[in-house]
């Protein structure tokens, strides 16, 4: 890789991290984070790491391959710089996101995928056609097909079978044996993981004089680059605790500013342009609904003890996918079911629609979606960028606009009040 490439990926992950770490250098719990996703990208970190089980994207439980004795080694794309290592692979109009995913798969420089089992899960034909190329140059792939049609008598069964024959196959790879025991201990695991999340997006929702926008989304993206899920989960309790303590010490910051929805394509690490800027022209994001992050709605099962392993195999997989929020899905009936919890839960006053050019299976949601905000008389704004920064200034005159516009809808409202 070249030098200049190299310092300008470094540059790219350096920005995010510096921004997030000025803003939220009161929070002494806050490092450990920060510190997950920089030894993820770190380029002298990546040499040195050997995963014995590659994910290409979140759309599989990982507790099934923590059973099966590895730990997820997720890629989920979010570089601008990675999507250059892959242009000589993709097509020009290819997803900004397959590119960056396949870019790092490509990097000379980066981790020894030799001896690696590449879980990729067909949410997309640019998916498709990504484990294919994988294949092509003879990597070890095992697809995981996702049952498109929920409402298929046998879609459930179908996924059931996937998810026991993906346990099955990274048992083989890492010559585990794959017992109820260690399932069950693996769901407890993930469990835990869901629950702290659960309490985070409690404790920081509409709390940015806490907690900032790009922080909250970093702490729920960390998710994905850490190599110990237990270390991660008490990390993650440790900032509740601190939380929490300074809820009863500061002043909500939060309310002279509009909350919003952010969903769409899903934002990851290091390219968080839109929160950014959403959060420079005085929004504040409530919340963010995407595929991503989902699996804090994920809710724990009672592995009982007298369960056959493949019991607890399906119980994971059923759970999975009630609330996957992948675009795989004709009807993406758990997003719109999480959008609805939020809007009786949360004041949402507006919502940012985020689509990455390419991705067009979220617009398919979007008219669907549209209607249920029309119906709580909430604005959207669709807002359709890539991985580039070039037109963060276009972006951000017509989100100003758009926030304009909700502080108006919130004034009028207070004056009606009095």
């Amino acid at each position: 890789m070249p030098e200049r490439m190299t310092m300008s990926y470094e540059s790219e992950i350096r920005d995010t991290l510096d921004r997030i770490g000025r803003e939220n250098g009161h929070i002494r719990s806050f490092s450990y984070f920060t510190a997950c996703a920089w030894q993820w990208f770190d380029p002298e970190q990546r040499k040195t790491v050997k995963p014995a089980v590659a994910v290409l994207g979140p759309g599989v439980p990982g507790e099934l391959i923590l059973a099966a004795g590895a730990a997820p080694y997720y890629i989920l794309g979010g570089s601008l710089k990675s999507g250059a290592w892959s242009e000589d692979l993709v097509p020009r109009d290819t997803d900004p996101v397959s590119r960056s995913v396949l870019g790092f798969l490509q990097d000379p420089e980066g981790p020894d995928y030799s001896g690696t089992l590449f879980i990729v899960p067909v949410t997309s034909d640019s998916m498709r056609k990504t484990a294919y190329l994988l294949r092509e140059q003879g990597r070890n792939v095992h697809i995981v097909d996702v049952p498109p049609q929920r409402s298929d008598f046998f879609a459930r069964e179908k996924w059931q079978a996937q998810m026991i024959a993906m346990t099955e196959a990274v048992s083989r790879h890492t010559r585990t044996r794959v017992t109820a025991a260690r399932v069950r201990s693996a769901i407890e695991t993930a469990d835990c993981a869901a629950k702290a999340l659960r309490e985070f997006l409690s404790a920081s929702c509409g709390r940015e004089d806490l907690i900032t926008g790009g922080a909250r989304l970093l702490v729920q993206n960390s998710y994905y680059y850490t190599g110990d899920l237990s270390r991660w989960t008490a990390e993650l309790r440790r900032l509740n605790e601190e939380l929490r303590s300074r809820r009863k010490r500061f002043v909500p910051g939060g309310g002279s500013r509009p909350g919003i929805l952010l969903m769409g394509s899903p934002v990851y690490f290091p390219n968080y342009k839109i929160p950014f800027l959403i959060q420079d022209i005085g929004l504040n994001v409530l919340r963010n609904i995407d595929v991503t992050t989902l699996k804090d709605q994920i809710r724990p099962v009672l592995p009982g003890k007298r369960r056959s392993r493949d019991t607890l195999i399906r119980m994971a997989a059923d759970r999975w996918y009630d609330q996957d929020g992948s675009p795989a899905y004709a009807a993406n009936d758990a997003l719109y079911r999480s959008v609805v919890r939020c809007l009786k839960q949360d004041r949402i006053e507006g919502v940012v629609y985020h689509v990455l050019k390419g991705q067009i299976e979220y617009d398919f949601e979007l008219e669907r979606l549209e209607a249920l905000f029309d119906r709580y008389g909430i604005p959207v704004f669709r807002l359709e960028t890539d991985y580039q920064y070039q037109d963060v200034e276009q972006l951000r005159i017509r989100m100003e606009a758009f926030s304009e516009m909700l502080h108006q809808n919130r004034y009028r409202e207070e004056r009606m009040a009095q």
